[in-house]
C-alpha cells in the first residue's frame, strides 16, 4: 500500500454535470465543449487537520441546493485519490517499467480520525477555469448519488482567492463538486438600451447589476460585442462570434453572465409584476420598428398592467445617448404618449398636449416618424425582427429593470 506521499489527486473540470445533476434545467443549446484535465493539489493532514463537523446528537438533515436559486458555473470537479502508477527503475543500462491494463486506479482512502474523535478533512486547492466569471465568492457543493441532488454540507473552510483564480476548501472524503453561483445575481438591470445601427442591424446593451453586456444584431444572427466588469472588458473566448440568439445566450449563461429570467425568477428578484399582455405585445411590436428603445426608470411606478419605456427616431449609426426621447405608456391595447420626462419629481399618467392613443406601437411612432425612418421600418427584414423579438423576450428587460 503506498504511502500518504505517494498518493495522487486528480480531478476532471468538464464542460457537463453529471446525468442526474439537474443542474440545466433550462435547456441551454450551443456547442459542447471537450473535458478539461486539470490537477489540484490535495493535503492530507496528520494531527493538525480542522475538525469538518462537530459530533451531534443525531443526524443533520442534509443541506440540499436548490438549483432554480444556484447553478453550476464552470463545470464539474470530479476528485478522487488514485494509486501511485508503478516507476520508472534503472537496472543495468536499461530503464524497466511495470505496464498496467488496468490504467489509474482509486486509492480506497478512508477518513481517520483526529484527536479530539472528529473526522479528518481533506483540503482541495482547485484553479478555476478562465473561461467563466464568478461575481461574487461561488457556493462549493458536493453530489450525492444516493439522494441525487447537490449538498452543501460536509464541506467547510472555504478560502477564495479571486486575483489567483483559486478556491481550496475542506471535505471528510473525496466527491464530485461543483461551484455554484447565484443565478439572479446580475438582477434587476440598472438599464437597456436597443437603436438600430443599419438596415437588419441593431445594437442592444443591457447594464446588469455587475457587469455591461452588448449585443450586436445582424438579420438572424447575434454576435457578443463585449462584456465589461470593472471597466475591464472580459470572455474574450465568445466575443466577435455570430451565432443564433439562443447560442448566444446557452455561451453566456456557460460564462456565468446570466442577464435570462426564468419562469420561477420572480420568486427570487423583488420587482413588480407585469401583465404578460402588455410585455409581450411590447416586444413584438419593438422589434417590428427600426426606432431607439430604453430603460425608463418610471416603469416600475406604472403599475402592473403598464409598461413604459422611452422611445426615439434614430437614423445613424451610432450611439443614441443624445437623442431627443419621448415617454409611451403601453397597457397592451392602446399606446399613449406621456407628458412625463425622466427628470419629473413624480409619475403622472398625465398625457402630452394635443397627442392621441393608438393601438399599436407601429402607429403611434408613424405619427411623428420622418419618411426616412418609415422607410428603415418598412425594409426591415423577418430575420432580423424575429432575431430582435427573441433577445428582448429572453432578457423581458420591461420586466426586470
Amino acid at each position: 500500500m503506498p504511502s500518504s506521499a505517494s498518493r495522487w489527486g486528480r480531478s476532471a473540470a468538464e464542460r457537463g454535470t453529471p446525468s442526474a445533476e439537474r443542474a440545466s434545467a433550462q435547456g441551454d443549446a450551443g456547442e459542447v465543449e471537450p473535458p478539461l484535465i486539470s490537477c489540484c493539489p490535495l493535503h492530507f493532514p496528520e494531527e493538525e487537520a480542522p475538525p469538518q463537523e462537530e459530533p451531534r446528537g443525531r443526524e443533520e438533515a442534509p443541506q440540499v441546493v436548490d438549483l432554480e436559486q444556484l447553478v453550476p458555473v464552470g463545470g464539474v470537479f470530479h476528485i478522487s485519490a488514485l494509486q501511485l502508477p508503478p516507476q520508472a527503475q534503472d537496472v543495468g543500462d536499461w530503464t524497466m517499467v511495470e505496464l498496467l491494463d488496468v490504467g489509474l486506479e482509486v486509492y480506497p482512502y478512508s477518513p481517520g480520525k483526529a484527536e479530539d474523535g472528529t473526522q479528518e478533512a481533506v483540503q482541495i486547492t482547485l484553479r478555476l477555469p478562465d473561461n467563466v466569471i464568478y461575481f461574487k465568492v461561488p457556493v462549493v457543493a458536493r453530489w450525492d448519488p444516493a439522494g441525487q441532488w447537490w449538498r452543501t454540507d460536509g464541506i467547510s473552510k472555504i478560502t477564495y482567492e479571486a486575483e489567483e483564480k483559486s478556491i481550496t476548501f475542506s471535505m471528510g472524503d473525496f466527491y464530485t463538486v461543483a461551484l455554484l453561483q447565484d443565478a439572479h445575481l446580475n438582477l434587476p438591470y440598472q438599464a437597456w438600451e436597443l437603436h438600430p445601427t443599419g438596415v437588419d442591424e441593431g445594437l442592444f446593451t443591457v447594464t446588469a447589476v455587475f457587469a455591461t453586456i452588448q449585443i450586436q444584431i445582424k438579420d438572424n444572427q447575434c454576435m457578443l460585442s463585449s462584456v465589461v466588469v470593472e471597466e475591464e472588458e472580459v470572455l474574450s473566448h465568445i466575443t466577435g462570434k455570430w451565432m443564433s440568439p439562443l447560442a448566444l445566450r446557452a455561451a453566456l449563461k456557460r460564462a456565468g453572465v446570466n442577464i435570462f429570467p426564468a419562469e420561477y425568477s420572480p420568486k427570487y428578484v423583488p420587482v413588480p409584476r407585469k401583465a404578460a399582455l402588455a410585455e409581450g405585445k411590447a416586444y413584438g411590436q419593438m422589434a417590428l420598428l427600426s426606432a431607439a428603445f430604453a430603460h425608463s426608470k418610471w416603469n416600475g411606478e406604472a403599475g402592473p398592467e403598464q409598461v413604459v419605456f422611452k422611445v426615439s427616431e434614430h437614423l445613424t449609426a451610432g450611439s443614441a445617448k443624445g437623442n431627443h426621447w419621448s415617454l409611451l405608456m403601453f397597457d397592451g391595447e392602446k399606446v399613449q404618449h406621456l407628458k412625463l420626462t425622466e427628470t419629473s419629481e413624480a409619475f403622472s399618467e398625465e398625457l402630452e398636449e394635443e397627442s392621441e392613443f393608438h393601438s399599436t406601437l407601429y402607429h403611434m411612432v408613424k405619427d411623428s416618424a420622418s419618411n426616412e425612418a418609415m422607410d428603415k421600418v418598412e425594409r426591415a427584414g423577418c430575420l432580423f425582427i424575429d432575431s430582435v423579438y427573441q433577445l428582448l423576450l429572453a432578457t423581458r428587460v420591461l420586466a426586470y429593470s
